[in-house]
């Protein structure tokens, strides 16, 4: 399916880990919380790949990795073949851009939304105040602002509007990838369909590339041409949005699926209930991240971590039922 693609982004065998120290006096680290362990993918242009797991899974850290914000503790991520990093070149902060979840924190409250806009064309371009409003006037098209928002400042919007400002300013510098932290999980259901459809919508004007995060299984549905499940900061199922709802492979995604609201109301979906909580990074079982809460674990899963591979064609699982070493 992917051979034919063009690579944007690469992700390979990336590791971040955060230092925990103890004491008031003497600061003596005690452990680190691994928050993304061993994980590669890619991203292929003109797609959307969406990325759903638990909070506290790394998803968020790692696309503070991707947009350079972050540094990594091993491995390497490569947009257009070039390392990106907290030194990422000029072109890379133009053509890569971050949504951010919270729509009103991610706006400064001091600056009107002319101002908010124009700010990374200011930074990246050299374009005239007539073009750099020219530009401005046209995204706030796209994204269904009049003109007379330019003037206003984020206090005055709701929510949904919020949201759309910040698509905007996202947009500006017309970049090629769009990293969406849960861009819609603090909006009401009916403003969520609006932004979503938009998402849509201007992917097919704008041909963008998204890496699209939620924790929400039915949105990343909505939205997706991939999905990669994440549970504690490692890859746990990869595959087309077709493949992976219409045959599930990892015990992990099948419980997030079960979980998916029906639109009828007198239809009943069987229930994966996962006992217990989310492991904490900073001890994570050893084995399978997941055997402590897998109703289908066994031994192997308690004592070896599967690698991802291939099950069937373009479906990536990490799961011993599937390496040929269950029951061991």
């Amino acid at each position: 399916m992917n051979e034919n693609k063009e690579v944007l982004a690469e992700v390979k065998n990336l590791r971040k880990s955060f230092p925990v120290n103890k004491g008031m006096l003497w600061r003596r680290r005690s452990g680190a919380v691994r928050a993304i362990n061993d994980v590669s993918f890619n991203i292929y242009k003109g797609e959307t790949l969406g990325l759903i797991g638990e909070s506290g899974c790394g998803k968020t850290t790692l696309s503070r990795i991707m947009m350079g914000l972050t540094d990594a503790t091993e491995g390497e991520v490569l947009y257009k073949g070039q390392q990106v990093g907290a030194g990422a070149p000029s072109a890379f902060r133009k053509e890569v851009q971050m949504i951010f979840q919270d729509p009103y924190s991610s706006l400064d409250p001091r600056m009107n939304i002319r101002r908010i806009i124009e700010e990374p064309m200011r930074i990246h371009t050299k374009l005239s105040a007539r073009q750099k409003l020219d530009r401005i006037l046209f995204i706030l098209e796209k994204i269904g602002l009049d003109e007379d928002a330019l003037e206003r400042f984020p206090h005055e919007f709701s929510g949904g509007q919020r949201q759309r400002i910040g698509i905007a300013r996202a947009l500006v510098l017309q970049p090629e990838l769009l990293i969406c932290d849960e861009p819609v999980s603090a909006l009401d259901m009916s403003v969520q369909a609006q932004i979503l459809n938009l998402f849509k919508q201007l992917q097919q004007e704008m041909k963008l590339t998204y890496l699209f995060i939620s924790h929400d299984m039915s949105v990343v549905k909505h939205v997706s041409d991939r999905v990669m499940v994440m549970y504690l900061g490692r890859i746990m199922e990869l595959a087309p949005k077709r493949k992976l709802f219409g045959n599930t492979l990892h015990p992990y995604t099948s419980a997030l699926m079960s979980a998916i609201p029906l639109p009828n109301p007198e239809l009943r979906r069987a229930r994966t209930l996962l006992e217990g909580d989310l492991p904490s990074p900073l001890n994570p079982p050893a084995g399978c991240p997941f055997q402590t809460r897998c109703p289908k674990a066994q031994a192997v899963c308690r004592t070896r971590m599967p690698a991802l591979q291939e099950a069937e064609k373009d479906h990536f699982v990490a799961c011993h039922l599937y390496s040929g070493e269950a029951g061991a």
